[in-house]
């Protein structure tokens, strides 16, 4: 199989795959919840944490925000450029009569921000805060991928590249701040 008859048949599997999971926006209430979930993963609400962990643990707070501020800096140039560089259309501009339920910040699909962003999150607070965390973090960053697939403005595999992308750079943030 060719590599180009390859991405064709990923496409295609990821076309499948979203048209099902879109399926479940005709739920009104399923909809607010997905947006509500996708706008925790906005960015801004992610200066709360090291601001409640001052009140807590100063110099943990510091850690955390340094290894947040490192990684958000490498996080978004990789996005950047990544997304600039694939170029891929969101479902809307690939799929005839498909309209998402919030209009993306820009134009392109692939990574997902937002996954990317909550991966990296989530990794470094697991990663730098005691245990016990670790299942209630991946799992709200799961949902923001999820989100994002329900409210029609990523592929699945854009949540997953996504995902991939924030967690090691997280990873890569923590091994090289707390080092």
């Amino acid at each position: 199989m060719t590599t180009i008859k390859a991405l064709q048949t990923l496409h295609s599997l990821d076309v499948a795959t979203f048209s099902r999971i879109v399926q479940w926006n005709t739920r009104r209430s399923l909809c607010r919840l997905a947006r509500l979930v996708s706008a925790s993963a906005d960015g801004w609400p992610y200066l709360a944490i090291p601001l409640v962990l001052a009140l807590i643990s100063p110099s943990l707070a510091w850690q955390v925000l340094m290894v947040l501020a490192t990684g958000f800096v490498i996080e978004r140039l990789s996005y950047y450029l990544l997304k600039n560089s694939f170029k891929r259309n969101r479902p809307p501009n690939v799929i005839p009569g498909f309209q998402s339920v919030i209009t993306a910040s820009d134009e392109f699909s692939f990574p997902s921000g937002h996954t990317s962003g909550a991966f990296l999150m989530a990794t470094v607070l697991v990663l730098l805060l005691p245990m016990g965390v670790a299942g209630y973090l991946y799992g709200w960053a799961s949902l923001v991928a999820l989100s994002r697939v329900v409210l029609g403005v990523h592929f699945p595999l854009d949540t997953v590249a996504g995902a991939l992308l924030g967690s090691s750079i997280g990873w890569w943030a923590v091994q090289l701040i707390t080092v």
